[in-house]
């Protein structure tokens, strides 16, 4: 009898279906470009941090600001080839702020505090985390006590008389319950010595400020809906109309001018001070000095002058104690800038917060948390 072979299993022969590959393809691609589009909003394009028809815009009411809205990652200005040492996105409140927007209306049973001053600790250069503002504020235990809430009011070039100008025209909308003025012991006591501020309050540019050029048109078309396409451009979201640049105050030369100078920083001090409390706020200082940070035996001097207006800490020989403890290589100063980095943010936090607590600055519902 003949064996037949097997049958075999027929396979079904046709053509394949690319049509969900291709979706899963399309749908990969826009989940990309989505990503592309978010990181992009989030930090948008690289600028140096020294541009100065960038960061900061004219401002009617109390004279400059940085740029409402903006939103870039700044560098440390290097040469093309050479390595950056440091970024960090930057992005500004509609208030023109370096902080997150925060309303004038504070919310039932928050305590705030607002801080006062020049670019030193404006928090331009580190993380958000790791800012002054962010770092008292987290050093509340909220589960016992009050949520505290810091405002970053620090802009470049605020002297003493531009802060008390901000918190009169500004600064007293935010309700706060502490103002804290940070002062650089050398620049702002020269800086008292400028015209007044009413002096050149009918120019087009506010005091201490020259008038740029608008380098950077405002954005349009694809660059203002795509914040990836400014990314690539780089283009940011938000350019000033009229881009400013500071002046750095000129140096007192003799002790009749220091005299002077130093008579005037007391007497803005006490405008600072009365305005707060009128409000209903606590008023403390902080001397604040500027990188590269040296020993400044000006700094104890000037706080032990300005403890008759309102308590003070001198935060010098608070860093310079860290850099010569501290095991390897400290972030007290940010390279080639006047800001502090992240080490001098921590520390002046701690300084500060004890400083309002022995004080009795702090409302009595604020409860000290233990976070680093």
């Amino acid at each position: 009898m003949q064996r037949s072979e097997p049958a075999t299993r027929a396979g079904i022969i046709g053509p394949r279906r690319a049509a969900p590959r291709r979706i899963v393809a399309a749908c990969g691609i826009a989940l990309a470009l989505l990503l592309v589009e978010v990181i992009a909003r989030i930090e948008g394009p690289r600028v140096c941090v020294g541009r100065d028809d960038v960061l900061l815009s004219p401002d009617d009411e109390v004279g400059w600001t940085f740029t409402p809205e903006l939103t870039v990652t700044v560098d440390p200005c290097a040469p093309p080839g050479t390595r950056r040492t440091w970024t960090a996105p930057v992005s500004i409140n509609a208030q023109g702020l370096h902080d997150q927007p925060w309303p004038y209306a504070k919310p039932r049973g928050e305590v705030r505090v607002l801080l006062l001053g020049d670019e030193v600790a404006d928090g331009v250069g580190i993380a958000r985390a790791d800012r002054l503002s962010v770092r008292l504020a987290h050093l509340t235990d909220r589960t016992r006590g009050a949520r505290v809430a810091a405002i970053n009011g620090l802009i470049p070039g605020y002297g003493p008389a531009e802060s008390l100008r901000f918190l009169e025209k500004r600064g007293i909308r935010y309700a706060p319950d502490v103002v804290v003025l940070l002062l650089d012991p050398d620049s702002d006591v020269a800086a008292t010595l400028d015209p007044p501020a009413a002096q050149q309050r009918a120019a087009d540019i506010p005091p201490a400020a020259q008038a740029l050029a608008a380098d950077i048109p405002p954005a349009s078309g694809l660059l203002a809906l795509s914040a990836s396409a400014r990314w690539l451009a780089g283009r940011p979201n938000a350019t000033p109309a009229r881009p400013i640049r500071l002046d750095e105050p000129e140096p007192i030369s003799g002790e009749a001018e220091r005299a002077r100078a130093h008579a005037r920083l007391l007497e803005l001090v006490q405008q600072i001070a009365d305005t707060s409390r009128a409000a209903g706020a606590g008023f403390a200082i902080a001397i604040a000095p500027r990188c590269p940070l040296t020993p400044a035996p000006s700094g104890a001097s000037l706080c032990g002058a300005l403890e008759g207006i309102a308590p003070c800490v001198d935060l010098g020989p608070v860093f310079t104690d860290l850099a010569a403890t501290k095991p390897g290589p400290s972030e007290l100063c940010l390279p080639g800038q006047p800001r502090w980095g992240r080490d001098a943010h921590f520390m002046a936090s701690h300084r500060i917060w004890d400083t309002l607590g022995a004080s009795q600055l702090w409302p009595a519902h604020v409860v000290r948390g233990h976070r680093l």
